[in-house]
């Protein structure tokens, strides 16, 4: 059996923490496309505080703005006011 040198053995314990960490993620919604059945769990939150899946196809669209006129009916479209707060959600 081949031995590890010390470099090894001090950052292994850090590398399993660190996929520990990536495999317990909380998503705020852990739907992985726009479903505005549970994505309306989202109004009323901090656009900053909220948590979804990398997978997620997603757009903030700022106060006074407009959404891109690109339909993709899986994407997340959030509407957030001055302060970043999600006022609205949709598809597309």
């Amino acid at each position: 059996m081949q031995k590890f040198n010390r470099a090894t053995a001090f950052a292994l314990p850090g590398l399993l923490l660190t996929l520990a960490a990536c495999a317990t993620t909380n998503y705020t919604v852990s739907s992985q496309s726009c479903d505005l059945r549970r994505h309306q769990a989202l109004v009323g939150q901090n656009v900053g505080g909220i948590t979804l899946p990398p997978t997620l196809r997603r757009q903030e669209v700022p106060f006074g703005s407009s959404p891109s006129m690109a339909n993709d009916p899986s994407r997340l479209t959030m509407f957030v006011d001055v302060k970043g707060w999600i006022v609205q959600v949709a598809c597309g």
